[in-house]
């Protein structure tokens, strides 16, 4: 796990105060997730899971998508949208280069991607798939930067049903509704994946930073676990506990809440620990 405090003075006009990062590997054998710091520029990228056994010298596609998009990211020499460009052309020909079938979606690599880039006085941001910016004002209120679509939301209700019929197997009776939703990647929500289409899901916008005290970049690992597959996860939630203690404070309580509930019948959720990667940037 990565999990440090670090002082940026002089950087941005002085402007950044304090950087903090976590990178917190879940259930799974391998961490998919990704952090990229580089100068102005803060983001995240969370792999999917690989729906198919194929191993690449050892690493799943999952993990190859978001440390191949996370290193394109760190060279931060364009605009998101171009690097986002860059970043899904370049997992093609990877793709291609290693035999993957890319025009079957289950065996295409695919990550989601959030970032932002910080001016003197605004912010821009870009985001594919379920990692978020999250925005702290100095009142303590929040904003959400980038659209949630919850593109899960039929799956997890489905596995709560599951459970609830007494399902001995349920994650395993999910499988042909989990492999429908991934056909649907570009289609009916964004992921890079090497696709052109995903180029049409990339969601950007751009906020002022007048009034904000700290920005938050996070993997769906950081989202609180909910009873309630339909509702939107509670960012109050993360903007409180990140007020009283940190990213640190927010990974704590989430795993905490996840262990009391092991075989996610409680929260469902499609394994005990997913892997965690946040960046919190926070002003003077």
């Amino acid at each position: 796990m990565i999990f440090d405090h670090v002082k940026k003075d002089g950087v941005m006009g002085g402007q950044i105060k304090n950087i903090e990062r976590i990178l917190d590997q879940g259930s799974s054998w391998l961490n998919e997730d990704k952090l990229v710091c580089a100068e102005n520029m803060f983001g995240v990228c969370d792999g999917a899971s690989s729906l198919v056994p194929d191993l690449y010298h050892g690493k799943t596609g999952a993990w190859w998508a978001s440390h191949l998009v996370s290193s394109l990211f760190s060279s931060n020499d364009a605009s998101l949208f171009d690097l986002s460009k860059r970043a899904n052309k370049m997992l093609h020909s990877t793709m291609t280069a290693m035999g993957v079938e890319t025009e079957d979606k289950l065996h295409c690599w695919s990550t989601s991607v959030a970032a932002f880039q910080l001016s003197e006085d605004s912010v821009s941001w870009i985001q594919s798939g379920d990692s978020q910016v999250l925005a702290i004002y100095a009142d303590g209120d929040f904003k959400l930067l980038t659209p949630y679509h919850n593109h899960d939301k039929q799956t997890l209700q489905q596995l709560k049903k599951l459970y609830q019929q007494g399902d001995p197997a349920p994650h395993a009776s999910l499988r042909p509704q989990v492999e429908n939703i991934r056909r649907q990647m570009n289609q009916n929500y964004g992921v890079l994946n090497g696709e052109p289409g995903a180029l049409d899901f990339l969601q950007t916008g751009s906020e002022p930073l007048k009034g904000m005290s700290h920005l938050l970049v996070f993997t769906d690992g950081m989202f609180p676990p909910g009873e309630k597959p339909q509702d939107q996860p509670d960012f109050r939630w993360v903007t409180d506990h990140f007020l009283q203690g940190g990213l640190s404070q927010v990974k704590t309580e989430i795993r905490s809440l996840e262990t009391r509930d092991p075989d996610c019948r409680r929260y469902p959720r499609f394994k005990k620990h997913d892997d965690m990667a946040a960046i919190a940037v926070s002003f003077h």
